[in-house]
């Protein structure tokens, strides 16, 4: 390797340290001394970070870069513990820093060892350090996304991993956050609310990726639930890194509709039969024509894209719910192959879009009822797909009801009685099961 030494310039003398991390706080705006004391004080990003000495200051005659740890920078049985504050340009170190990984702090063009050690200390003369008494307590212990569910604590570390990252906006429509869903081994999760309105965006937050959430507020929403939210000395660490376009998500419960009715599980699986198909749409697009049909598109458009939604109803025997679907599972549900659906787009692309309406019982559309396509779709949904067993990984949707008042008329009597409305879920996946 070539040092600027050999090539002619003079070494650079320095000092070094080397220090094991043990813990750190958050990235947030603080109010520090900029520069010196006469600048006054302002708004800085920084961090701080405690740390274990292990050994003296060392001085070295030009920088030893990243060569390996030599004896001297280590004092066997010296562990005393340091507050690093981190601000302004450091403040960019914080990524890298990971709790216990070792790192050798240099201070380039000095021999003079205060520098790097603060208040009344010395480097190899024999003088002690003098540690901020508070940070003697043993660090936390890292629990798991399970046992933060489990806890009473008010303030946990836990770790786990990144499944979903949503934005939050704030009522003028700008970024104010970020909601984290994070699960462990076991496929529990929880919710993570991470407020950035006073902290910089933590990078590396994708699915997939292992983090370390040090510091945060364990909280009970109205309904129950256990959720997390930063806490003004927490912070975010990417532990390592997953490859997000392989992320197993943890496999959904499997509930009966009328326990996941009452229940506060968001997503579940669903095992049970189609009753009727209640809407059909198969519809083209396309960008360049703002999102309308594509009828008088070309054939060889490369911005139009195919859409097909459907709603049915299903039954699992102990209560019915209505299913939203899109993609995918509308052409498992209508039972098509690959090479039918293909054919069927063929068909759409000509005149843009096509809906139906089955309704169960009445079969309606909404164009000409001499129409072969038309009358291709209503067989579709009035045939083979009902009564079909099929299993179904759905998601609850926001507009829930609970209950419902119905009136019914018996002669001259009148009767008023309330009833559970169906389910409202979104399929995300559709398979049909085989009968034995």
């Amino acid at each position: 390797m070539v040092t600027a030494h050999e090539e002619g310039e003079p070494p650079r003398p320095c000092i070094s340290m080397v220090i094991r991390v043990e813990s750190k706080g958050g990235v947030a705006w603080r109010n520090t001394v900029i520069g010196g004391s006469d600048e006054g004080a302002g708004l800085q990003l920084g961090f701080s970070a405690t740390a274990l000495l292990i050994g003296p200051v060392v001085s070295w005659g030009r920088d030893p870069k990243n060569q390996p740890m030599v004896e001297k920078e280590a004092e066997p049985g010296r562990e005393e513990k340091v507050l690093l504050q981190f601000s302004g340009v450091s403040s960019r170190w914080f990524p890298l820093l990971q709790p216990g990984s070792v790192y050798r702090l240099t201070a380039p063009n000095t021999q003079d060892s205060s520098v790097l050690i603060g208040c009344s200390v010395a480097g190899q003369k024999e003088v002690e350090l003098h540690a901020d008494s508070s940070l003697q307590a043993p660090p936390p212990s890292v629990l798991s996304v399970s046992q933060v569910l489990d806890c009473r604590s008010e303030v946990v570390t836990f770790q786990g991993r990144v499944t979903e990252r949503v934005s939050l906006m704030d009522r003028r429509g700008g970024a104010s956050g970020v909601r984290l869903t994070v699960c462990d081994q076991s496929g529990r999760s929880l919710c993570v609310y991470l407020d950035l309105s006073h902290a910089p965006y933590p990078p590396g937050l994708l699915p997939g990726n292992q983090v370390l959430l040090s510091g945060f507020l364990r909280k009970i929403s109205r309904s129950g639930g256990v959720y997390c939210c930063l806490s003004p000395v927490g912070c975010v660490t990417v532990t390592s890194l997953g490859d997000s376009s392989r992320l197993a998500l943890p496999p959904a419960p499997s509930m009966h509709l009328a326990h996941w009715a009452s229940s506060k599980t968001v997503e579940a699986q669903v095992k049970g039969h189609v009753v009727c198909v209640l809407h059909l749409q198969l519809q083209w697009s396309c960008s360049h024509q703002g999102g309308q049909n594509t009828q008088v598109c070309s054939s060889h458009c490369g911005s139009a894209a195919f859409r097909a939604t459907a709603r049915l109803v299903m039954d699992d025997g102990t209560a019915e719910a209505h299913v939203w679907l899109s993609g995918q599972p509308v052409q498992a549900a209508l039972g098509l192959a690959d090479s039918q659906w293909a054919g069927l787009q063929r068909a759409v692309r000509v005149r843009g879009q096509v809906q139906v309406f089955p309704g169960g019982r009445s079969l309606r559309t909404d164009g000409d009822t001499e129409d072969v396509l038309l009358h291709f779709l209503l067989s579709l949904c009035s045939g083979d797909v009902i009564g079909q067993q099929v299993i179904l990984t759905c998601r609850k949707r926001t507009n829930q009801s609970s209950a419902e008042v119905r009136r019914f008329i018996r002669g001259d009597r009148d009767f008023l009685t309330r009833r559970l409305r169906p389910l409202q879920l979104t399929c995300s996946h559709l398979e049909l099961q085989e009968e034995s």
